[in-house]
């Protein structure tokens, strides 16, 4: 009877399938304890009985396919505002370290850009099952003087949450390739090595699946990006599907300024030329000579307003003022020129991959999926000690965008995790 409910449902995503029939066992085990209970003796057990009986199981059916989408719908809000915001917007939800608490406006750019809904339109277009081969990008460049003979390294935001994103396309049985580039990569290929290895000792099954699904992808520097970018998937990939998905995470975009208005387009390479550019052009090309197909599904990560992916947010003319204060630059100076399909803003990028990961576990469930924040710390500690610095505090260490683990990212996985995991 549920089946044929559920069949009636015509909203209901064919993918959710897996995650209804599960819920739909336990309500059954629920219902078959509940005629085994003796004959309620008040009025008040009389009444809740009475209820559950004109339960309709289209009503059920519906509630537990709506049930998970409200709770990624909490963790989109919970990434771009606080509780403050969210009440000042009328919406429900806030983590108390997100959107104005940071004073970088995350929360003007997630309602002027109109992305209520946006996560799990990422993760559907991501892990309902129609993705074969994604390429993961991420990598922002720090200058700073803190490792002898090197001008900067790769920022602690991004990494971490591109290797969320890893972790939940292998799941899924997805080919990934992780973007590695001169300036960046080795800092995520020590994250991913350490991802591994903490898996190996917890999870053995979700080791190997890492490991056969994704490939860190050496791109060398100084010669035409795109055919070196085609050459090292045709290397690290014996039967290399088409990449037919790409997702940034905190990837700084053209015109390839930080937030203080600095140039970095000497220490970025540009595969953001994958993405489509704000003013319309195709990027047919330069996916093609990539080896990426033309009508690849693309997503963008980011959060403030400077990343591949946000272009479409970052150019309104309502956001072109906007600047975390006096020694940063406005939007309209380094505003990203980069699109894609599906833009998603969070307080920290980091948070942005790892809540596409949790939305996949509630709306697309797969017994691989391992949600907890150990990997996070691991990878974190892993990328720091690979010469990984906080964007902010360039000094500082365990910490992503002048924030550190204890207390705030840690409570910040705590809750999505907890989200991603409610059974209710």
């Amino acid at each position: 009877a549920v089946a044929r409910c559920l069949t009636r449902c015509k909203s209901l995503p064919k993918a959710a399938a897996g995650c209804l029939v599960q819920r739909t066992r336990r309500v059954c085990k629920l219902l078959a304890m509940l005629r085994l209970l003796p004959k309620p003796q008040n009025t008040h057990s009389n009444w809740m009985r009475s209820a559950l009986a004109r339960t309709s199981l289209l009503g059920l059916a519906r509630s537990m396919a709506t049930a998970p989408r409200k709770r990624v719908a909490a963790m989109e809000v919970n990434l771009a505002m606080n509780l403050e915001d969210a009440k000042r917007y009328g919406l429900e939800g806030g983590f108390q370290h997100a959107g104005s608490s940071c004073g970088r406006h995350v929360e003007k750019l997630y309602v002027e850009g109109q992305l209520q809904g946006s996560l799990e339109r990422a993760a559907t277009a991501l892990f309902d099952g129609t993705v074969k081969h994604a390429l993961v990008v991420s990598g922002f460049y720090v200058l700073h003087d803190q490792l002898e003979g090197a001008t900067g390294s790769c920022e602690t935001d991004g990494p971490p949450g591109a290797l969320a994103v890893v972790r939940a396309l292998c799941a899924r049985g997805v080919q990934t390739s992780l973007y590695c580039d001169a300036h960046n990569g080795p800092v995520l290929r020590a994250g991913f090595d350490a991802m591994v290895a903490y898996y190996a000792t917890t999870r053995p099954a979700v080791a190997d699946r890492l490991r056969s699904r994704c490939r860190c992808v050496d791109v060398p520097d100084g010669v035409d990006h795109l055919e070196a970018l085609k050459g090292a998937l045709e290397k690290a990939w014996e039967a290399a599907g088409e990449v037919d998905a790409l997702v940034a995470v905190e990837r700084l975009s053209e015109p390839y300024r930080n937030i203080r208005g600095n140039d970095l387009a000497a220490h970025t390479e540009p595969v953001d030329v994958l993405w489509p550019h704000v003013d319309g052009s195709s990027c047919g090309d330069a996916r093609r000579k990539a080896g990426i197909r033309e009508d690849a599904v693309s997503v963008g990560i980011g959060d403030g307003g400077n990343e591949v992916g946000l272009g479409r947010v970052a150019q309104l003319d309502a956001v072109a003022s906007l600047s975390p204060g006096e020694d940063f630059c406005a939007l309209g100076v380094n505003g990203a020129l980069r699109a894609c399909d599906h833009p998603l803003v969070a307080t920290v990028s980091n948070w942005g991959g790892s809540a596409l990961e949790a939305a996949a576990h509630a709306l697309f469930p797969t017994a691989l999926d391992d949600l907890e924040e150990g990997v996070e710390r691991a990878v974190l500690e892993a990328i720091c000690a690979a010469g990984s610095v906080d964007g902010k505090y360039v000094e500082r260490p365990l910490s992503v965008d002048g924030m550190a683990w204890e207390p705030v990212h840690r409570e910040f996985y705590e809750m999505l995790l907890g989200l991603a995991k409610c059974d209710s």
